[in-house]
C-alpha cells in the first residue's frame, strides 16, 4: 500500500510525531510503502493557497511551483491511505497542515475518492477540547470520499505513561493495515 503521512507540528520529538514516528514504523514493518511531510519543519519551502479572482466566484487556483506542487501532490495521486498528524492547535490543526491541504484545491477532482485516511491527534485538555477538530476532520475526509481507517487521539499526552499507550495504538494502526 502507498501511504502519505503528513503532519503539522514544528516540533521535534514533539507528541504529535511521535505517534506519526509510530505508525510509520509499523507501516513499514508491515511492508507499506510510505512517503512522509512534516510541513511544521518544512514551511518556508511552500506557500500557501493562491487564487486569480479576476471572475469573483469563478476563482482558479494559481499553483506555485514549490515543494507542495513538485512532491506531496504527486505522492497524494497516487496514495491508497492518507494520515494526517497534528497536535491541538486552539481547538483546531497545525497552521502547515491545513496550508497543505488548502493546497489540494489544485488537484480537488483528482484526489476525490479512491482512498482511505487516518487521524493521529494529540494534545493537552479535555476531550471535548478535540471537538471541533474531529468535526473538522470528519468533514474534510466526508468531502474527500476518504473512508477512515482509524484514528488515535492522545488527548492526555501530557502524561507520559498515558502517551506510551497511544504511540503503541499508532503502531498497532500501522501494523495492522490491510
Amino acid at each position: 500500500m502507498k501511504i502519505v503521512v503528513l503532519t503539522g507540528s514544528p516540533h521535534h520529538s514533539g507528541t504529535s510525531e511521535q505517534l506519526a514516528d509510530a505508525f510509520v514504523k509499523g507501516a513499514t514493518e508491515a511492508g507499506h510503502q510510505i512517503y512522509r511531510f512534516d510541513a511544521g519543519r518544512r514551511a518556508k519551502e511552500f506557500s500557501l493557497l493562491q487564487l486569480e479572482d479576476d471572475h469573483p466566484g469563478q476563482e482558479v487556483a494559481v499553483e506555485p511551483e514549490d515543494v507542495i506542487t513538485t512532491e506531496v501532490i504527486p505522492h497524494l495521486l497516487e496514495a491508497d491511505l492518507v494520515v494526517f498528524v497534528s497536535s491541538l492547535y486552539y481547538y483546531g490543526i497545525n497552521a502547515a497542515l491545513k496550508a497543505v491541504i488548502d493546497r489540494f484545491y489544485a488537484k480537488n477532482h483528482e484526489l476525490h475518492g479512491g482512498k482511505r485516511a487516518i487521524t493521529l491527534v494529540s494534545g493537552y485538555g479535555q476531550p471535548a477540547a478535540f471537538d471541533s477538530l474531529q468535526r473538522y476532520f470528519d468533514q474534510l475526509l466526508d468531502y474527500m470520499r476518504w473512508p477512515s481507517a482509524g484514528a488515535v487521539l492522545a488527548a492526555d499526552s501530557w502524561n507520559q505513561q498515558k502517551l506510551a499507550t497511544h504511540v503503541e495504538e499508532a503502531y498497532q494502526l500501522g501494523m495492522n493495515l490491510k
